[in-house]
């Protein structure tokens, strides 16, 4: 980009330079091809309205150029192109040989370099009216004569307007490369410092992905032993029936015990026979050995299978708690994972927008460089159009002038259209906005009050099940307790049993066979009961497991519910931040328009004020123009009277000093009386007209007598305090031209502050073209909501008849249990 701008700047300075030469060669096409007074007055009209007409042609391309490109560079390379108008120095001619001329003007303008004098090749040297005889010689050739300081302060003028508008150009370029190289640089380090982030974070992600695995091994691991110790607690709690059914039998046996031992001591008492009692009472106190030891071997078996429990009870209680820690220590890893994620989306989102600005920015960039390459080309041909074209532009400047105002008009109206439009699609954005914000603020409480129902729903029912589960323990520790109370039973009577006969014997294995057979009709309907507990238990761990699974899609939705919400919220704050822009941009757009119009009614000042002069000089120009007739009718007559008037010779031959200086006296005091006056009015008159430097040439130029190159000899110093004068008209030009330049630049700044408005309005409209996409996103989650809350009541229900199956096999436990106890009390 610095070296497209410093080529265009090389290449605006060499017409720049190259300006003396075209000067020249105009000069000798304008000296060759008007040699008479009229047609070189018309030349330099037409020259100076070309330049002029130029100027605002400039302007109009300028406003055109900066409403296409929307750039300042691009303006700014424009205000570089060369061309801006060209001095001629116009060259008069009187009746003299035109071919010495235009020898002696050409030789002067291949030797000098500058190009802006144009010197005759024949100068007579004039006299002084008191030193010659005769006041006038009719033999003298015609003067030409050049007026060197109106193109000086011509071609200064352009040169200075030209180095401006290139000093103000390259600063401005620079200052925007400078901008943009800054603006890469800060993007890279932004996004240098995103991607060590993002890797910092995708380190951290793998690392709680591996402890999420980790536990979640752990987990499976903790869930199989609570299996296995659930099973062990099965078959321990079968050991406990079977105990107790052993329990029952011995109470049995006992109460038959008691009562052979009655009808043995009643049979004692009725025989005689000692020795076969004593026989019978060994053999029974043997029995009655065996069976205590049998009893103490079953006690001793059911304190180990109690402490075992006990154990297995403890260590259950231990696995459930290490299960709740992990089951929230792996909630809590979910959660800060999904944070994570969150989070690192959001990184990638804010990555990906800064490339697409780097990308924009290197596009922005590319199209710069190619519009000033453009523009470069363009300005080169404009340079030859300019060239060509400069003959042909008097007619049409009053023209350009009222397209320029029309133009200018029609711009502003269509701004303010386009200002108005934009506001109305913004408000009608935001209020659509606003109106989708609302239904889902509405639609999100709905989800949070449903939401906080089943939060309700699932306390209830944890509650329920926490109550049953105390109720289960509470039976457990009864029928525990019982157990103990029918040891200890058993123990007193085995202790308390006595000798006993056979019969007592074979009696007791009738009762074992009676008690196994129905041991085992009670096994067979223990384990169908226990089947359908197995069953009811892996249909509550489905329950539960479809529960959780619930609760989990419930925690995703209220994630995503979440995010909405920040969006949202983003959304709203991006919506107020750009109607602050767009109050501030309205302001900015309404204080530039009063500048403008400020400026404009300035202008239309200047133009009246110049108008004004230029007539009082016009004015001025026909009076001296008649004096000037008058003094040359005054001046003929003289002439005619010296020729055929011999004897005012002779006299003036005898007299020649007191003679000849009265008349030349006189005649000089006329000159400086009347004609001084309206030569220097003349000259004020052209100075404040620039748009006509022949003016004082016509007065000049048309008497080529000694009498008219007196006058002009006499008016040196006058011409001298009017190039002063047109110099410091020449600043005040300039000065007019930079205000100018100043009000084209707030142009381009409008212009471009109109293309942000726009960009914003089309970012504004992509983030409408968004809302049906989330609208769709939110129907979707209400969708899934929907099933969610349908899945929860078919697992309510069916939770609901699992319990009500517990129930009942709870009430089919208690009556078993009721039964024993009435069998064994009666």
């Amino acid at each position: 980009m610095s070296e497209s701008s410093a080529s265009s700047r090389q290449e605006a300075a060499d017409p720049r330079s190259s300006l003396p030469l075209m000067q020249t060669s105009f000069q000798l096409l304008s000296t060759s091809t008007c040699p008479e007074y009229g047609r070189l007055d018309e030349l330099h009209k037409l020259s100076e309205s070309c330049c002029s007409s130029d100027a605002f042609e400039r302007i109009d391309s300028f406003s055109v150029q900066s409403l296409d490109s929307r750039s300042v560079s691009e303006i700014n390379s424009d205000d570089e192109l060369p061309g801006k108008g060209y001095a001629l120095g116009p060259a008069v001619l009187g009746s003299t040989p035109k071919t010495k001329t235009m020898e002696s003007v050409e030789g002067k303008a291949e030797g000098e370099a500058d190009g802006t004098l144009v010197a005759p090749a024949e100068e007579a040297e004039m006299e002084e009216s008191g030193r010659s005889a005769t006041p006038v010689n009719c033999e003298q050739p015609d003067m030409a004569v050049s007026p060197a300081p109106v193109g000086e302060g011509h071609a200064v003028l352009h040169k200075v307007a030209g180095q401006g508008e290139a000093a103000e150009a390259q600063p401005e370029a620079l200052a925007e490369k400078e901008d943009v190289c800054k603006t890469v640089e800060f993007l890279n380090e932004k996004l240098e410092k995103r991607e060590a982030q993002l890797l910092s974070l995708s380190k951290e992600k793998a690392l709680l992905e591996e402890a999420y695995d980790n536990l979640k091994d752990e987990m499976f691991r903790v869930r199989e032993e609570s299996s296995s110790v659930s099973s062990l607690k099965g078959e321990f709690t079968q050991r406990i029936a079977e105990a107790e059914r052993k329990a029952q039998l011995a109470c049995k046996e006992r109460d038959a015990a008691k009562k052979e031992v009655k009808n043995i001591k009643e049979e004692l008492a009725t025989r005689l026979n000692s020795s076969e009692t004593a026989d019978l009472l060994k053999e029974k106190d043997e029995q009655i050995q065996g069976l205590m030891e049998e009893g103490e071997k079953l006690s001793k078996q059911q304190l180990h299978n109690s402490n075992i429990i006990k154990k297995l009870r403890s260590k259950d209680k231990d696995n459930e708690n290490t299960i709740a820690k992990l089951n929230k220590k792996v909630r809590d890893l979910e959660e800060e994972l999904q944070h994570l994620k969150q989070v690192l989306d959001g990184k990638e989102e804010v990555e990906k927008q800064h490339r697409e600005n780097i990308k924009k920015l290197n596009s922005v960039v590319e199209r710069q460089e190619k519009d000033l390459s453009r523009l470069q080309m363009e300005s080169g041909e404009l340079e030859e159009k300019n060239r060509s074209i400069q003959a042909a532009l008097d007619s049409a400047y009053k023209e350009l002038t009222d397209l320029h105002k029309a133009n200018a008009a029609k711009e502003s109206a269509a701004q303010e259209a386009a200002l108005n439009r934009d506001v109305k699609a913004k408000e009608e954005l935001s209020a659509a906005l606003e109106k989708a914000q609302e239904e889902a603020r509405q639609q999100q409480e709905a989800l949070a009050i449903q939401v906080g129902d089943l939060r309700l729903a699932l306390q209830r029912a944890e509650q329920a099940a926490a109550r049953k589960e105390d109720c289960l323990r509470h039976e457990i520790s009864e029928l525990q307790q019982r157990l103990q109370e029918a040891e200890n039973r058993n123990q007193e009577l085995s202790q308390s049993v006595s000798s006993t006969t056979r019969p007592l014997l074979r009696q007791i294995e009738n009762l074992q066979a009676t008690l196994g057979s129905q041991t085992s009709s009670w096994e067979k309907l223990e384990k169908s009961l226990s089947e359908r507990l197995a069953e009811s238990q892996t249909l509550l761990a489905a329950a539960v497991e479809r529960e959780r699974a619930a609760t989990e899609e419930l925690l995703a939705i209220k994630t995503q519910m979440s995010s909405v919400d920040s969006q949202n919220s983003l959304l709203r704050q991006e919506n107020s931040r750009f109607q602050a822009q767009l109050e501030s941009e309205r302001s900015k757009l309404r204080k530039l328009e009063d500048e403008s119009n400020r400026y404009q009614v300035e202008l239309e000042n200047l133009k009246e004020e110049y108008a004004r002069m230029l007539e009082e000089t016009r004015r001025e120009k026909t009076l001296l123009n008649s004096q000037l007739e008058m003094e040359k009718m005054r001046v003929e007559q003289e002439r005619k009277k010296a020729i055929f008037t011999p004897e005012a010779v002779r006299e003036k031959e005898r007299k020649p000093l007191s003679v000849s200086s009265t008349p030349t006296l006189s005649r000089s005091s006329s000159i400086s009386g009347v004609d001084m006056a309206g030569l220097q009015t003349s000259f004020l008159s052209q100075d404040e007209a620039p748009d006509h430097p022949f003016g004082p040439m016509s007065a000049s130029a048309s008497g080529g007598t000694l009498y008219d190159a007196v006058r002009l000899g006499a008016g040196s110093s006058v011409v001298e305090s009017l190039q002063s004068q047109l110099k410091l008209r020449e600043g005040e030009i300039a000065h007019l031209q930079l205000e100018i330049g100043s009000l084209e630049k707030t142009r381009s700044v409008m212009a471009e502050e109109l293309v942000k408005l726009t960009s914003q309005n089309d970012e504004l409209e992509e983030k409408v073209k968004e809302i049906p996409r989330l609208r769709a996103q939110l129907r979707d989650l209400d969708q899934r909501y929907n099933t969610i809350l349908q899945m929860y009541g078919e697992k309510a229900e069916e939770a609901e008849e699992l319990r009500l199956d517990l129930e009942d096999v709870k009430n089919m436990y208690k009556t078993q249990i009721d039964e024993l106890l009435r069998q064994r009390l009666s």
